[in-house]
C-alpha cells in the first residue's frame, strides 16, 4: 500500500512522528483484509467479529520526512485458530525504514474475548 507523508504526520523537525507509523500499518492491514474481500465494519456489525492487535515489535531503521512516498508491505507469516502473525515493513523506494512483526487476534466484538477466525476468512487467508 502506498502512503504519502503529509505535514500532519510529522513532528516539529519535519520527521514522521514515531506513532504515525502505527497508523500507516493499520491502514495497510485494513486494505490487506479488504483485498481479501473482508470488510471489517460489516464483520463487526453482522458477525460480531473484530480483529485487534495483540502484540507488536517494531525496529525503526531510518526516518521518513514530509512528502515522502512510502510503501507498506504486509505479509502473512502464520495463521493460528484465533490469531495471525504478520510482518509489516515500510519502505521508501527500495530503502527499508521500518520492520515490524504483529500478532492480530480475532475477538468476539461484544465480549472482547478470543474467538476462532471464521472459516471463510481463514480459507481466504490460506490462499496467500
Amino acid at each position: 500500500m502506498k502512503i504519502r507523508v503529509y505535514y500532519e504526520d510529522t513532528d516539529s523537525g519535519g520527521v514522521v512522528y514515531h506513532a504515525n507509523y502505527l497508523n500507516f500499518m493499520e491502514r495497510a492491514r485494513t486494505e490487506w483484509l479488504r483485498d481479501l474481500g473482508v470488510n471489517q465494519h460489516s464483520l463487526k456489525i453482522k458477525d460480531n467479529v473484530m480483529f485487534v492487535v495483540a502484540n507488536m515489535a517494531i525496529k525503526f531503521k531510518k526516518s521518513a520526512v514530509l512528502d515522502d512516498e512510502l510503501t507498506v508491505h504486509t505479509k502473512l507469516l502464520k495463521l493460528k485458530p484465533c490469531s495471525l502473525d504478520l510482518i509489516q515493513d515500510i519502505f521508501k523506494g527500495d530503502e527499508l525504514l521500518i520492520q515490524s512483526s504483529i500478532t492480530v487476534a480475532c475477538i468476539d466484538a461484544s465480549q472482547l474475548k478470543p474467538l476462532k477466525i471464521p472459516t471463510e476468512i481463514k480459507k481466504l487467508m490460506e490462499t496467500l
